[in-house]
């Protein structure tokens, strides 16, 4: 793997961890974890259809999005959840706790996807490093929540 792909996943998850407190912060201000989506997803809807359009993306391609399989746009409802839920979750269990859980639960998550191959990544086979990695996430995790 190279290293500019590490950095931008890296950077991926320092935006991650300034995001979810920024709508967190708009949903205290509104009074309502959902209401902080509208803003959210509105400027969200705006800005990838002018980084399409900017990447060359043509009418075409706009259209296609109709022919999605309903179960793929199911990802709009989990987003959705996942920010009402960190909106939720962050003011009552703190920041630190709520990103080593979220991380915990996207390793132990990949680990069966991989194993399994499913939505459509490669399966992978199931190794005692990748074991041990994710035993040393559960425990990360406990000494961050649980002190």
């Amino acid at each position: 793997m190279s290293i500019h792909l590490i950095a931008l996943s890296l950077l991926m998850g320092a935006i991650i961890s300034i995001y979810l407190p920024m709508i967190t912060q708009t949903a205290r201000i509104l009074g309502s974890g959902p209401m902080a989506n509208v803003p959210f997803f509105a400027i969200a809807l705006i800005s990838s259809v002018i980084i399409a359009i900017a990447n060359g993306s043509r009418m075409e391609q706009f259209r296609s999005i109709g022919t999605l399989p309903l179960w793929l746009l199911t990802a709009g409802v989990m987003s959705a959840g996942m920010i009402i839920g960190s909106s939720f979750l962050i003011p009552r269990i703190g920041i630190g706790a709520f990103f080593v859980l979220l991380v915990s639960g996207q390793v132990l998550a990949g680990l069966v996807f991989g194993y399994f191959g499913l939505f459509g990544v490669p399966a992978s086979d199931l190794t005692l490093g990748k074991v041990l990695g994710a035993a040393l996430v559960i425990g990360g995790v406990y000494l961050v929540t649980f002190r």
